[in-house]
């Protein structure tokens, strides 16, 4: 009962509107079910109460989720399918119906159409699928041996390999383990507008991957490797500028999300640095708005507390790349954060998370307006390392253009 009054507190601070309601289409996690939310109604499509991560397919007729180490699949009307158990991690094809997965370090996809899954490779760690749909990028990770630990080998492979070791081509091999370089494994791939360039985390292991990681980029080619930047392991801390070769991340060492995140430019192939976070503060989620434009989550600079109350709370800012203007654009009130912001280009809107650590709901503005919408009203608030919550966890918006 206190939860519901507390929820229409919350909704009575920020209303919901109608004239919103039917701009975005996402898939959320609420009390541990994944739900969808599309012209402006929500339908609950698990019912487990255990779920988490919903990704949304090619054609944004399908959600995959993982409800506890099984790797299920939903349609919008509800049918539901086990795809597989112990998986380790997933990811749909950008081209079509299939989602491929990694399961006791073998990597298969599944074709929902045909309902049938296909082996791809063995002895993979992680992987991206190629942005043709038609090849993989793998990860083997480093092994341990008598003279300490190996190198991190990267492949390539096509998706209809069927386990057949010919068709698998070596792509690159990462530096071995120095003083100032240790990869275990490495982050999913994620390639430059263009294609030209491939950026991943090199991840040592567990315990020093809680406090730094490596930033690092490749060519297409398997080339010119390059250590650009430490940052936590958090994927969604870097990503392409949509046209030009440009990588932004969150750069910084130490596990405590309140001091020393950075948010930073890396222009290709010249590698030229920018830094664009004021003294005082700290950078987290973001979203390109345009190649010129950045929306991101920013709290005031603080030394780790163990008090939650005395933690900063995160406000939105948009900075313009080319003139280093920066301008606060929301004041979500005492109490409260936004955060994860998302620049969604087909209702050319801004949406993000809005939460006082309790309970959280979605909220959306137009991009030519300074008004707040509650689009969902709450979702599950994912827990937090050091105030670094992983908001993918609960929320995944369906973003068109970009598929």
């Amino acid at each position: 009962m206190k939860k519901v009054i507390f929820c229409l507190m919350f909704v009575l601070i920020f209303p919901l509107s109608a004239e919103a309601a039917h701009t975005i289409k996402a898939s959320f996690v609420r009390d541990g079910n994944v739900w969808s939310y599309q012209n402006g109604e929500e339908k609950q499509l698990s019912f487990s109460n255990h779920a988490k991560q919903p990704e949304w397919s090619f054609n944004g007729q399908y959600i995959a989720y993982m409800e506890k180490n099984h790797l299920m699949l939903t349609s919008l009307n509800g049918e539901k399918i086990k795809v597989e158990e112990d998986v380790h991690t997933y990811e749909w094809s950008p081209t079509s119906e299939e989602l491929a997965y990694v399961s006791n370090n073998i990597l298969f996809f599944y074709n929902v159409k045909t309902k049938k899954k296909a082996h791809v490779s063995v002895g993979v760690d992680q992987f991206s699928w190629f942005p043709n749909g038609e090849k993989f990028l793998l990860t083997s990770a480093a092994t341990l041996t008598p003279r300490g630990w190996g190198a991190v080998k990267l492949y390539t492979v096509d998706k209809y390999a069927n386990l057949d070791v010919k068709k698998v081509e070596p792509f690159a091999t990462l530096p071995a383990m120095t003083d100032s370089f240790f990869a275990y494994t490495t982050s999913s791939f994620k390639w430059s507008a263009n294609g030209q360039w491939i950026s991943f985390l090199a991840i040592p292991t567990a315990s020093m991957s809680a406090d730094m990681n490596t930033l690092c980029v490749i060519t297409k080619e398997g080339k010119a490797f390059q250590p650009i930047g430490k940052m936590l392991n958090v994927t969604s801390w870097f990503k392409w500028a949509p046209k030009t070769q440009e990588l932004a991340f969150i750069d910084g060492e130490g596990r405590f999300a309140t001091e020393n995140k950075k948010f930073t430019l890396k222009e290709m192939p010249v590698f030229k640095e920018h830094t664009f976070t004021p003294k005082g503060f700290a950078d987290w989620d973001f979203t390109w708005q345009n190649d010129k434009k950045v929306i991101i989550s920013r709290v005031v600079e603080a030394e780790w507390s163990n008090e939650q109350a005395k933690r900063p709370l995160p406000s939105l800012y948009s900075i313009n790349l080319q003139t280093n203007k920066q301008m606060k654009i929301t004041n979500p009130g005492r109490g409260i954060g936004d955060y994860a912001p998302i620049y969604d280009h087909s209702s050319k809107q801004i949406v993000w998370i809005r939460t006082n650590r309790k309970q959280a709901n979605v909220i959306g503005r137009k991009s030519d307006d300074n008004k707040d919408k509650t689009l969902i009203v709450d979702i599950d608030v994912p827990g937090n390392y050091y105030e670094l919550y992983r908001w993918s966890e609960v929320f995944s918006l369906y973003e068109k253009e970009s598929k």
